[in-house]
């Protein structure tokens, strides 16, 4: 009687083990599917909550006809279906923050972009300077693109959406001109 108790319970802890495996494969599956849907600020908190996952980014100087120097981080990963490119520009009376989601395939396709631009009210090397900030998302997962502001309100101004989409397109290109980002 004891032996037929032992067998039953050895095959109780063997099959909650595989249904814990399978359970777990199954989860796995589903992240990896929500992950090629995700947009707008999805793919931010996607992208913060998985960073340590990306490793260490590649890091590349941005020094041409910048005063105060700048650097570019890309960050990308074999488990992700897209890339963050995050750059930094410093200057005398304030920096600038540009942080790209694009799609995974090298062409660049823009899925959605961060705009932060501080500005001082006088040098930054001198005492007490105030820091005005100011914050844009920009997505481009729809037909038309949708800008937003620091709350994640959608901004209908039409002049402001194309200005600031020609802000980032225009930056983009600029820094990146005759640069190889993604290995």
């Amino acid at each position: 009687m004891n032996r037929i108790l032992i067998i039953f319970l050895i095959i109780g802890f063997y099959s909650c083990g595989e249904k814990q495996k399978s359970e777990k494969k199954a989860e796995n599956v589903e992240i990896g599917k929500s992950v090629s849907e995700l947009k707008d600020f999805e793919l931010l908190q996607d992208f913060e909550k998985n960073k340590e996952e990306f490793g260490t980014p590649d890091t590349f100087e941005l020094n041409e006809d910048l005063i105060e120097g700048g650097e570019l981080k890309v960050y990308h990963d074999k488990n992700f279906d897209y890339v963050v490119m995050d750059f930094w520009l410093y200057g005398e009376t304030g920096k600038l923050n540009y942080t790209y989601w694009t799609e995974k395939d090298g062409k660049m396709k823009f899925k959605f972009v961060k705009q932060v631009k501080y500005k001082y009210d006088k040098p930054f090397n001198q005492k007490d300077i105030k820091i005005d900030t100011t914050i844009y998302y920009l997505s481009f997962s729809e037909l038309k693109k949708k800008l937003f502001d620091i709350n994640q309100t959608e901004i209908r101004n039409e002049k402001l959406i194309d200005s600031i989409n020609t802000e980032v397109e225009s930056f983009f290109k600029e820094v990146t001109k005759g640069t190889e980002i993604v290995k």
